[in-house]
């Protein structure tokens, strides 16, 4: 697909699906200082060590954000799609697409389209998905399927805010918040977000693999938390097994 093709399919999503999901417009908490940075075309505004997780993730057409991990497979959150309570299995996902390499000052370098999605879950513990695409990005992410990291783990996580060119939260600690009544099983951290950034990875900032999904994010005066899922608190692991991926 030529850029002038790439750049029509994406300001025809971008226009189709300009009602977004209610819970990715509350997705907005800036801990502290707004530490967010665009990522340029070059990609010279981030850690070089960060590239390869720069060009796995992509924006998604209804306005959230997608991290591909490698064959086609694709992980953000339930409140994305058309989830449920309960997980769901190989559900229809048509007209959606994802569109990679959205960065300051350069085109999409290409653009896949949601053939599946293979696991999804949305309730007070979990928000996850899983996803087949087409036309996938060479560049993927490590996923660790069994055990979580420690808390005061250093975490990063790259994202398409309001639907802008591919942003950086910088890096924070996962903590544990529950001052903000947020689910003891959740992963708790201070890395901004905004709506957008639904369903974008939660990436060990040493190990570099993906190891939750960010889901959303409370305030409480001047403060405030985000939350998400543990890949190892979803079904996620399971299907990626039955798949062969592991």
């Amino acid at each position: 697909m030529n850029v002038t093709s790439l750049v029509l399919a994406l300001c025809v999503a971008m226009s189709a699906v300009a009602q977004i999901n209610r819970q990715v417009l509350t997705n907005r908490v800036i801990v502290g200082s707004d530490n967010m940075k665009l990522v340029d075309a070059n990609m010279l505004s981030i850690p070089f060590k960060y590239r390869q997780i720069a060009e796995s993730v992509g924006l998604m057409s209804m306005g959230c954000t997608g991290t591909h991990i490698g064959n086609g497979l694709v992980v953000s959150a339930g409140h994305c799609f058309d989830a449920a309570k309960v997980a769901k299995y190989r559900t229809s996902c048509e007209g959606i697409q994802v569109f990679w390499n959205v960065r300051e000052g350069r085109q999409p370098s290409g653009v896949s389209n949601c053939r599946q999605v293979l696991v999804l879950e949305l309730n007070n513990q979990k928000d996850y998905a899983l996803f087949r695409v087409d036309n996938p990005p060479r560049a993927a992410v490590k996923v660790r399927t069994q055990g979580r990291p420690a808390l005061g783990t250093r975490v990063t996580i790259f994202s398409h805010p309001f639907r802008n060119p591919l942003t950086w939260s910088g890096t924070c600690d996962i903590s544990r918040a529950l001052t903000y009544g947020l689910n003891v099983n959740a992963i708790h951290h201070s890395c901004d977000t905004n709506p957008g950034s639904s369903g974008a990875a939660i990436i060990d900032a040493v190990s570099l693999e993906v190891v939750g999904i960010h889901g959303g994010g409370v305030e409480k005066g001047l403060s405030g938390s985000n939350y998400g899922t543990y890949i190892d608190w979803t079904y996620i692991p399971a299907v990626l097994r039955r798949l062969g991926y592991l």
